[in-house]
């Protein structure tokens, strides 16, 4: 379990600590609930990713970080060190790539519903491409290129149409999908790109979910992608770049046993040299598989009972506003009871503060019984966590605390109640 699913730095010296520092010391410095993200664990998955495709893969790669998994500066500028690229979905998201220092050309825009502004904003920042998702962008694009006489790169998002072993909510390479156009639509596409004088068509984009197990659904992925790839070719269109997304599973629970990166480059490469060979850029999104086993969050006992014959409960002091993925889709985690003094385990569970009764984190879990005040532990908690915090029942967002070298650094203030008012009249 360790392994897999704890930080790197995260080990029990007289009482747990995360790169040598106290968890129980963090929480009375920076109060609760608080994400923690260790770093040497974010640069070992990024160089992990690097390092797979440029030993299997013989030409050029891109590692795009989608942003949307964890959006906080010091995380992208410390990627941005390592080498990596960035995928951003939206103009909120475009703009804190931009914030972290990131160049333009480092940056793809993918995403479903972009507005006129949020392309117009892309454009104007010259970024690396935009992937085109539908015919209502492509006009968008085509009229904003016009009106300002400026060229951008695009690639088009296809659906592959290959169904994954994942919560339908986050699989999206089927065929009944909000993303991408059918493969018969983008060749269509490709040929009114082709006669545009400021859009340049750089190659094509798909992705086939998270929180994906089966390497073979990226094989699979690749032999699609090198069919349409000989189509072109043989009409004479060039294919620059191609991406097969992100989407890489992590482990939650000890029960989870995800793929290796180094095995998604090597099956992923070698099916392409068997197929159409190493001709073009290949650019793969992770996210998640970056920052999930990275993060955790830490959490004060707040209240216990127990409903004789039904069930005990443990309240903690946060839940649905800081970790929603069990609420939305029955997402499943581990935890840790770090300062009980009991000796026997006991089963109870884990629920959130706030008022809905879905509001919980760990259903039957297995641990000490805990006292009020007892810190309690979630792994795994650096991917979407905090970026789909919810400011429900006006609760305010965690503060975020990076450990680096022995040492803890605040990289995102806690909201104070004042900040539940911004914005409003």
């Amino acid at each position: 379990m360790q392994n897999k699913i704890y930080p790197e730095t995260f080990h029990f010296q007289d009482e747990w600590k995360i790169d040598g520092i106290s968890i129980k010391n963090l929480a009375e410095k920076y109060g609760t609930p608080l994400y923690v993200i260790d770093k040497k664990t974010l640069i070992t998955q990024a160089q992990k990713y690097i390092n797979s495709w440029k030993k299997y893969y013989k030409n050029k790669f891109k590692v795009l970080f989608a942003i949307k998994a964890l959006p906080i500066l010091e995380v992208i500028r410390i990627f941005y060190k390592e080498g990596l690229g960035f995928l951003v979905s939206t103009g909120g998201e475009l703009f804190i790539a931009r914030s972290a220092g990131v160049d333009s050309h480092k940056i793809y825009f993918h995403g479903n519903a972009k507005s006129i502004h949020e392309l117009e904003y892309a454009i104007k920042e010259n970024i690396g491409a935009i992937i085109i998702d539908n015919f209502d962008e492509y006009e968008k694009i085509k009229f904003l290129t016009d009106k300002h006489s400026t060229s951008i790169k695009v690639l088009i998002r296809l659906i592959p149409n290959i169904e994954v072993s994942t919560h339908k909510s986050i699989r999206t390479g089927q065929i009944d999908t909000k993303f991408g156009l059918p493969i018969n639509q983008v060749y269509e596409l490709i040929e009114r790109i082709r006669k545009e004088k400021y859009i340049d068509f750089k190659g094509l984009h798909a992705h086939i979910g998270s929180q994906i197990f089966d390497i073979s659904a990226y094989v699979k992925l690749a032999e699609v992608l090198s069919e349409i790839y000989n189509n072109l070719k043989s009409a004479n269109t060039n294919i620059e770049e191609m991406s097969i997304g992100g989407g890489l599973g992590i482990a939650y629970t000890k029960d989870d046993n995800p793929p290796e990166i180094e095995d998604l480059a090597y099956q992923v490469s070698q099916k392409f040299e068997e197929t159409i060979g190493h001709h073009f850029t290949l650019i793969c999104e992770p996210g998640r598989s970056l920052v999930g086993r990275a993060g955790i969050t830490i959490y004060k006992i707040e209240s216990r009972k127990e409903i004789p014959g039904i069930r005990k409960y443990v309240s903690v002091d946060g839940g649905m506003s800081d970790n929603i993925r069990p609420s939305l889709y029955g997402a499943k985690y581990s935890a840790l009871l770090i300062t009980s003094n009991e000796s026997t385990n006991t089963i109870y569970t884990i629920a959130g503060k706030h008022c809905e009764s879905g509001d919980i984190l760990i259903r039957d879990f297995e641990d000490k019984w805990p006292n009020y005040g007892d810190y309690l532990i979630t792994f795994s908690t650096g991917a979407y966590n905090f970026s789909m915090f919810t400011w429900y029942n006006a609760t305010v967002r965690p503060g975020v605390v990076l450990i680096e070298n022995g040492k803890d650094r605040l990289i995102v203030k806690r909201d104070t109640y004042e900040d539940l008012l911004r914005g409003q009249i």
